[in-house]
């Protein structure tokens, strides 16, 4: 579904620390606020246009919670949408701008690097992932004292 991955996208590269939209309910007769937070544990809020408590909402929840309350998902989903390639479109421009400042080469360079970093990243948790049980690394915490009796 496009809206859970449109969700996760969200949490993974929103540039704003809030987003906001307003929603109808599916027969109109009701308006919503929906809000996203980044400095929020559970990111999503929702409430009824001047009611004075939020509703709180995890990502997985939150299809289902405005599914209950009859908030039109379709229109949620362009908006949202709509704000994530706002996003990206600024994300362009930033980059387009670097490479005047600082020279194309070094901006596709360092591209170049954070990707084949973040690759490499990936490449080790999936090893660590798919180790049998008795074969991965046992972590411990060391404290001074211990490493000192025990070098």
């Amino acid at each position: 579904m496009l809206l859970d991955k449109l969700l996760n996208f969200m949490d993974l590269a929103c540039i704003d620390p809030r987003m906001y939209w307003k929603l109808p309910t599916l027969d109109g007769t009701q308006l919503y606020e929906i809000q996203w937070r980044r400095d929020d544990k559970l990111r999503w809020r929702f409430r009824k246009v001047g009611a004075l408590l939020w509703e709180l909402s995890s990502e997985q929840a939150l299809v289902h919670q405005l599914t209950e309350h009859r908030i039109d998902i379709e229109l949620f989903e362009s908006k949202l949408k709509t704000g994530l390639l706002q996003q990206v479109a600024y994300a362009d421009r930033v980059v387009r701008d670097a490479c005047k400042i600082m020279g194309a080469e070094t901006v596709e360079q360092a591209i170049a690097d954070q990707r084949s970093f973040l690759s490499q990243l990936e490449d080790a948790i999936a090893m660590l992932t798919k180790l049998p049980s008795t074969s991965k690394p046992k972590l411990r915490v060391i404290r001074d004292s211990e490493e000192a009796a025990h070098p």
